[in-house]
């Protein structure tokens, strides 16, 4: 927990026990947090069963490394609280805190990291050459572990990043963009990191603004925008609710049409066909067979399912925010 260690017991490194997944690991409640007249949260609410992995999404600005940074410890909240485990505020003893800037020293080596994050986060003695071998191999760094950090690759950096702040095996574990600016392969290995944290009982909050890490990783998502919760679900219940459909058939006219052209089913934008559909058994088939009838039948014939980005952008906007 690079940016946040303070007040660790003794005990830190003590094995944990995973959370019942029907329990609440964190608890958000009313949070609003003020810079100046900024309201960078307004109201937040949000819980997370125990070994739940949940990503935090939303545009630049809406307020996720600010309830990150909340729920951490790293600044108050104006109203509202945070608890974790059916008590109170989380301790170092409960966190792990990934910030989106990598808070490594350059002239230090990995090694070097590990073993000093165990006296930070108040690894045992007895136990700290176990966990730093563990963490070497956790982030892939055991042939480059005496290198100096300043010669690593940025997806190098991250692996390390990680992993300085799950040598405590802490239970609530937040990552703020922990993939920023690597490529699509140091991508991967952090996600398997990630992904073996959470088969160890940990809860996760990611915040991230990568739509294929909430999407295809991810057991639930949190939008949040201009501050507050606006959505929270898997991509199909939330598509559901703000009436996005489960499923689009897209065809194309074989013959040329006309302007006036109106499809026995769905809509027409002036190239393609297309039909809003609930599911994919007899309403799909219906569809397929009304179409055919168009003279010269159809061609093009494709089906999309509902996406996160479709969601996301109709619940928070279009217009470019910076």
């Amino acid at each position: 927990m690079p940016d946040a260690v303070r007040d660790i017991p003794d005990d830190a490194s003590s094995k944990r026990t995973p959370s019942s997944p029907s329990s609440s690991a964190l608890v958000v409640r009313g949070v609003e947090k003020s810079f100046g007249r900024l309201k960078a949260l307004d109201g937040v609410d949000l819980e997370l069963g125990g070994g739940e992995w949940t990503a935090l999404l939303g545009p630049n600005g809406a307020g996720k490394t600010t309830l990150m940074r909340c729920i951490a410890g790293l600044i108050r909240e104006d109203a509202g609280s945070v608890s974790v485990f059916g008590r109170g505020r989380p301790t170092a003893r409960d966190l792990g805190f990934v910030p989106q800037r990598i808070a490594l020293h350059d002239t230090m080596t990995a090694r070097e990291h590990l073993v000093n994050y165990c006296d930070l986060l108040g690894v045992e003695r007895r136990d700290r050459a176990d966990r730093v071998d563990w963490a070497l191999a956790f982030s892939q760094l055991e042939d480059r572990a005496d290198d100096q950090v300043r010669h690593y690759s940025g997806g190098m950096q991250r692996r390390l990043n990680l992993a300085v702040s799950v040598l405590h095996r802490p239970r609530l574990l937040l990552l703020d963009e922990p993939t920023e600016g690597v490529d699509p392969q140091a991508r991967v290995a952090i996600w398997r990191m990630i992904e073996d944290l959470r088969r160890e009982g940990a809860t996760i909050l990611h915040a991230t603004h990568l739509i294929e890490e909430a999407e295809t990783l991810i057991d639930s998502v949190a939008i949040i925008d201009h501050g507050r919760l606006v959505a929270r679900g898997d991509t199909a219940s939330l598509a559901m609710a703000h009436d996005i459909p489960s499923f689009e058939l897209e065809a194309r006219p074989v013959s040329a049409v006309g302007d006036d052209f109106a499809p026995p089913v769905g809509t027409w934008n002036g190239r393609t066909i297309r039909v809003p559909l609930d599911g994919l058994g007899d309403e799909l088939h219906e569809a397929i067979a009304r179409l055919e009838a168009i003279p010269g039948g159809i061609e093009g014939v494709r089906i999309h399912e509902a996406s996160l980005e479709e969601v996301f952008l109709s619940l928070t906007g279009r217009g470019l925010r910076e």
